[in-house]
């Protein structure tokens, strides 16, 4: 087994097909998996396992993988407490606590040498990002209704600007599904 020389630093991100399954009989139906797909999988099994081990068992001591992820789980809870709402924030906690595992996990497997980063691709990093964004939108719209676009008008807004700063923050907004995930996967590959 020989190893190509890399041409250039960021071959190291370059998505191959490590399994590959044609299936003429099934519409040309074409199975593969990925570097990418073959790492998510492992920090998906990463993280069943860690929240495995740190299963307490109703045991009196807690040992070293409890009291880790009871202390992630405080931090998180107490970030989503103070950001959100007290009350109403509580029903958004296991859905921003399963993006900070994934995250996460994804992450540090990146830091991994000769292991792949799959955060440092854009388009999952684009995906997560719209996908929150996405949400946020509709969970908005059925809050507040047509009161959602109040978001675009800032305070104290002159009427003769209004036209111009909605659109400058409605362009915000939509940059903000961008500039997540570009951050995102920016820094995974500059620290690799």
């Amino acid at each position: 087994m020989t190893f190509a020389p890399l041409e250039s630093p960021l071959d190291q991100f370059e998505i191959r097909n490590l399994l590959s399954l044609d299936a003429p009989i099934l519409a040309n139906l074409q199975i593969s998996l990925t570097n990418i797909g073959l790492y998510l999988t492992i920090s998906a099994s990463i993280a069943l396992v860690l929240n495995l081990l740190a299963t307490n068992y109703n045991k009196v001591i807690a040992n070293s993988w409890s009291i880790s992820q009871e202390s992630i789980y405080a931090t998180i809870h107490s970030i989503v407490t103070n950001q959100i709402n007290a009350n109403k924030g509580q029903m958004y906690f296991p859905f921003i606590y399963a993006l900070f595992i994934f995250i996460l996990i994804n992450n540090l497997i990146g830091m991994v040498p000769y292991s792949f980063a799959s955060t440092s691709h854009f388009t999952l990093t684009f995906f997560i990002s719209f996908t929150v964004v996405l949400g946020a939108t509709i969970l908005g719209f059925q809050n507040h209704g047509l009161k959602f676009f109040s978001l675009f008008v800032p305070a104290g807004c002159p009427i003769g600007l209004l036209p111009l700063l909605v659109l400058i923050e409605f362009i915000s907004y939509l940059a903000r599904n961008v500039s997540l995930g570009l951050r995102l996967a920016a820094n995974i590959i500059r620290w690799e």
